[in-house]
């Protein structure tokens, strides 16, 4: 792995919160813990993030990214998933610790904005701008999104305990089927 100083600093900070947080909880831990288990100063963490919340935000994207940032498809989300969800199994006390954290930078809202571009792109894909307003897109792929991170945030919550398969293949049915019969169905009322 070829990294720069400032992403090794920022993966050793990464690291070094993920390592407190099999002792400590979240909300217990603070910059000044952060700083003294990574053997660092207070000004380089603050140099490289803003709180710890940015840290959380930053190991979401660049652990998350890399599982499901490839599958926004209609044919591999899926996969993405459920690939997701065995990486989080495998990283349960970290995810479980955090997943109760809402607001700015939370893994909610993380999974909100990947799913709901998802979702918009699977609708272009279709071609579905050219029957739905911009203001239908987004309300439909805000809904698809708010269910397919609630039912993932749910799991997590949950445990994480059952296998996520079965829930991904009924999530899959969902979205592959409703979103076009939708898109379908406008167009054969606005073809003449």
């Amino acid at each position: 792995m070829d990294m720069s100083n400032s992403d090794f600093t920022k993966f050793m900070i990464a690291r070094g919160l993920k390592q407190l947080l099999e002792t400590k909880s979240f909300t217990d831990i603070t910059i000044g813990d952060i700083a003294r288990h990574c053997k660092m100063s207070r000004n380089t963490f603050y140099y490289h993030f803003k709180d710890k919340y940015d840290v959380i935000n930053w190991i979401f994207y660049t652990e998350i990214t890399p599982i499901i940032g490839d599958t926004a498809s209609i044919e591999r989300w899926g996969s993405g998933m459920r690939a997701l969800c065995h990486y989080m199994q495998e990283n349960r006390t970290f995810y479980t610790n955090v997943v109760r954290f809402e607001g700015q930078n939370s893994l909610s809202g993380c999974l909100m904005e990947f799913y709901e571009n998802l979702v918009r792109n699977i609708i272009f894909n279709a071609n579905g701008d050219r029957v739905l307003s911009p203001q239908q897109i987004k309300m439909i792929s805000r809904f698809y999104a708010h269910g397919m991170s609630g039912v993932l945030l749910d799991w997590m919550k949950n445990g994480m305990v059952k296998d996520p398969d079965a829930t991904v293949a009924i999530l899959e049915e969902l979205l592959s089927g409703e979103i076009f019969r939708q898109i379908i169905a406008q167009q054969d009322h606005t073809e003449p």
